[in-house]
């Protein structure tokens, strides 16, 4: 499991920082369309941190 953590962590952190530099990019007007591009990856980097770190994935996963 503390595998798992970590990588979710990793992920996240990850998320933070494409949106970060996404936004830093779209701000400036510079670098043309990477920054939206970097806003749009970084949302599917955290629901993919969210997977990893165990969201549930079917309704008898809720009743925990």
């Amino acid at each position: 499991m503390a595998q798992s953590r970590v990588l979710a962590g990793t992920l996240a952190l990850a998320t933070v920082v494409l949106a970060v530099g996404g936004e830093a990019v779209v701000l400036t007007h510079t670098g043309g369309p990477l920054g939206l591009f970097l806003l749009a990856f970084a949302a599917p980097v955290g629901m993919t941190a969210w997977v990893v770190l165990g969201a549930p994935m079917t309704r008898s996963d809720l009743s925990a």
